[in-house]
């Protein structure tokens, strides 16, 4: 190997060190070296570290390289974008009948297992039956629109492809707000009752945007009512037995101490 012993590399008279294939140049300065002014104070071992790396920045990570070097906000955008969105699930135990034209609460023992659940028929016809319940939303809920999923079944003599239309409404109340206050609009989802009729349980797809009356705030009590919508496309002629609704609310606030 060929050693360059040299005291200064001047470079005035133009921009290029050039460095011979194959050729190696040590730079020994008890002092440092700098670029451009700047001093390097990193050692071989660090520099080589970021040999080969390329800086990233990709907010859903899809080149999911084992070298890159992702930038603060692409993982600051990530870690926001995975934990987006949240569920709240609440069991017809938990629910209450109307006093107007509430379903009936009842709990039934499906008997092979003994498998108890609770739930609330629901009539068809014309006069359409409700429960509420309510909840207060979590703190890192956005205050914008949610949708929901039904849980439910039917009561023997049901057929499959029978249709059920479940409906779904709330509102947002505040300290010192009036509770007897107006709802936002009702959204309604419809489901086809399955091959295994009443012994199967039965999920719907997600309803179209709720928007929740009044206006949402952090630390609000939030009034749901949900009714079977008979009025719709609903051709099933036994009751629909409600046993929960499933919440999905967009999470992006940051939750501060009380």
């Amino acid at each position: 190997m060929s050693t360059i012993k040299v005291n200064t590399i001047d470079t005035q008279s133009g921009t290029t060190v050039t460095i011979p294939t194959g050729k190696v140049l040590t730079i020994t300065d008890n002092s440092g070296w700098s670029i451009a002014g700047t001093v390097v104070s990193s050692t071989a071992t660090e520099l080589n570290i970021l040999d080969g790396k390329a800086f990233l920045d990709e907010d859903a990570m899809g080149t999911n390289s084992a070298t890159g070097i992702a930038s603060q906000q692409s993982i600051k955008a990530y870690i926001d974008n995975l934990y987006q969105y949240g569920t709240i699930y609440t069991d017809a135990g938990a629910m209450v009948t109307t006093s107007t034209a509430g379903a009936e609460a009842a709990t039934n023992e499906y008997a092979t297992n003994d498998v108890n659940w609770d739930y609330y028929a629901f009539d068809t016809g014309s006069t359409e039956e409700q429960v509420q319940f309510k909840i207060v939303m979590p703190e890192n809920w956005d205050r914008s629109t949610v949708k929901a999923k039904f849980y439910w079944s039917s009561a023997s003599g049901s057929s499959a492809g029978d249709t059920c239309e479940w409906a779904i409404k709330a509102t947002a109340l505040a300290n010192d707000d009036a509770i007897d206050a107006s709802w936002g609009t009702e959204q309604v989802i419809t489901d086809t009752v399955l091959a295994g009729t009443n012994g199967d349980l039965h999920i719907t797809s997600a309803t179209p945007a709720i928007t929740v009356g009044g206006s949402p705030a952090l630390g609000e009590m939030v009034t749901f009512e949900v009714n079977r919508n008979t009025a719709g496309t609903d051709n099933m002629a036994e009751d629909a037995w409600l046993f929960g609704v499933l919440i999905q609310i967009k999470m992006t606030n940051t939750v501060s101490a009380w």
